[in-house]
């Protein structure tokens, strides 16, 4: 969920992940579908770019290695932040682990 963002989040955008007590560099690698907020659908287009209250999946690739896992299986490991300019711009879960 993109929370408070004034721009537009798209493929290249880098961030800080925040997960449990680490921190992180990410860049967005790619934007696979948006969600639908109320029905809780996925798009079936890729999505050029996210803005502010949308909802959408995204793989995410971190600069260095972070201890992690998929929130259906260890919720507290699973849930991040992603934060810009001191502030918290998205919150998310977890949903596939590639190594």
């Amino acid at each position: 969920v993109i929370l408070e963002h004034k721009s537009i989040i798209c493929a290249g955008y880098s961030a800080v992940m925040h997960i449990h007590c680490a921190a992180e560099e990410i860049t967005v690698k790619a934007l696979i579908c948006l969600v639908d907020k109320k029905t809780g659908e996925k798009s079936k287009t890729r999505p050029r770019f996210v803005k502010q209250d949308q909802v959408a999946i995204m793989r995410i690739e971190c600069s260095g290695m972070i201890c992690l896992e998929q929130f259906k299986l260890f919720p507290q490991m699973g849930r991040f932040t992603l934060r810009d300019e001191n502030k918290t711009i998205a919150i998310g879960k977890v949903l596939k682990v590639i190594e």
